[in-house]
């Protein structure tokens, strides 16, 4: 009888064991960035699953309890999931603390909607949104890890020089990753690339370069609309022409049969977002 009564309390001990403290953040880059800071002291976890379209991603209703449960919501800044979920988070959880990462970023508005901030993608013309890629910029990325920072700082402070190391760590490698894609991308400055969906504008315009979309916000676009696209790639040359599985690309096939690219999958949503990034630039510097 003891020794169940012994076994009955262990159990009792390991369940009631207090666990980390847990941190959200929405997109996979953001987890490898926030993890590197934050090391072993917090448990992160990430809204959007792997191999989710953001566009056209609906969190679920667990999906909102186990956000409620953070201590803190790091959003990467303008996803439409993001804004979408804002209202809810403020009637059913107005304690949980919700960090912008995209606080500081000089923001680039009308290329979501595709190249070169035309009329010629989008049915209804003009298009001032937002877009919302902006961790597909080493540069960006650097601000979005110091507002990171500066906010676990502010919740824990008692192990400032812990994170405070991390960070100067993290810094010491996004400042080397920037020089190394600067020089791998200086002899393709002034060029262009295609892109299935517009994800790269900031990485595009940290190296000088165009980026010329075959889609719009998530969107097929007509058939003449994709004509002019496909003239404008052409014009400039195009060599690659990038696409991710996540999004309904099912013409791309059929517009690069015309436009004779080498076609490259990518995936900025990835959690080795450094390895993308160097990715990326090879397949642009190759061509």
């Amino acid at each position: 009888m003891c020794g169940i009564v012994a076994m009955v309390s262990l159990l009792m001990g390991c369940n009631s064991a207090p666990t980390k403290p847990v941190l959200t953040v929405s997109i996979q880059p953001q987890k490898y960035l926030l993890e590197r800071i934050v090391g072993d002291k917090f448990d992160v976890q990430c809204l959007l699953a792997k191999g989710a379209n953001p566009e056209s991603y609906e969190p679920n209703m667990t999906h909102l309890i186990n956000l409620e449960k953070s201590h803190i919501y790091f959003r990467i800044g303008n996803l439409g999931f993001e804004l979408a979920i804002k209202n809810k988070l403020q009637v059913n959880a107005p304690q949980l603390k919700v960090v912008n990462c995209s606080q500081g970023i000089k923001l680039l508005q009308g290329t979501h909607s595709g190249v070169l901030h035309t009329e010629t993608n989008c049915s209804h013309g003009h298009n001032h949104e937002v877009d919302p890629h902006v961790w597909t910029s080493v540069v960006n990325a650097k601000i979005i890890a110091e507002n990171m920072y500066k906010t676990v700082l502010e919740y824990d402070p008692k192990h400032k020089d812990f994170y405070t190391n991390n960070f100067n760590a993290l810094t010491l490698e996004l400042d080397a990753l920037q020089n190394e894609l600067a020089q791998t991308l200086a002899p393709k400055a002034g060029t262009a690339f295609a892109v299935w969906h517009p994800s790269l504008s900031y990485f595009a315009r940290d190296y000088n370069l165009t980026q010329i979309a075959m889609e719009c916000e998530g969107k097929e676009v007509s058939a003449g609309m994709l004509k002019k696209e496909i003239d404008v790639a052409k014009e400039s040359n195009v060599k690659v022409l990038f696409f991710q599985k996540e999004f309904d690309n099912r013409q791309i096939k059929v517009i690069n049969e015309e436009l004779g690219a080498r076609l490259v999958e990518i995936n900025p949503m990835a959690y080795e977002w450094a390895e993308e990034m160097r990715s990326i630039a090879y397949a642009i510097s190759t061509e």
